[in-house]
């Protein structure tokens, strides 16, 4: 009898929490419109602010690689953005060259992670 009970309290709480799974799942689907126009990035779709592309490469150029290599030439062509992910703000897809000006450079598609700090964007998750 007794493991029973404790059966029955086990598969009340897997309920609980997939009735809570399912009301989340709703109110995301509710926040972030279905449709949106094509032009728009998701972030911009979710109303969440994020830099230009001129904004991300200034963020990119202050920013300082932890082998201390700076990024002062890099250039950048800012994809689509998308609300937060791993850290505040937004995370967008880049492609960047790190140097423009060394022989055999060549551009690197990959994502940024970009957050407004005292009213400018600087590079938050690299």
């Amino acid at each position: 009898m007794m493991s029973m009970g404790g059966e029955m309290k086990g598969s009340a709480i897997g309920i609980l929490g997939a009735a809570c799974l399912a009301v989340g799942f709703g109110a995301g689907f509710v926040l972030r419109p279905v449709i949106s126009p094509v032009a728009a990035s998701p972030a911009v779709a979710a109303g969440v602010a994020q830099p230009s592309e001129d904004e991300a490469t200034a963020a990119v150029r202050r920013h300082r690689l932890f082998t201390g290599t700076s990024l002062a030439n890099a250039t950048l062509k800012l994809g689509d953005c998308s609300p937060g992910g791993v850290g505040p703000g937004v995370t967008c897809m880049t492609q960047i060259v790190l140097d423009p000006t060394k022989p055999n450079a060549s551009p690197q598609n990959r994502p940024i992670g970009f957050a407004r700090v005292n009213g400018q964007w600087e590079v938050a998750v690299w």
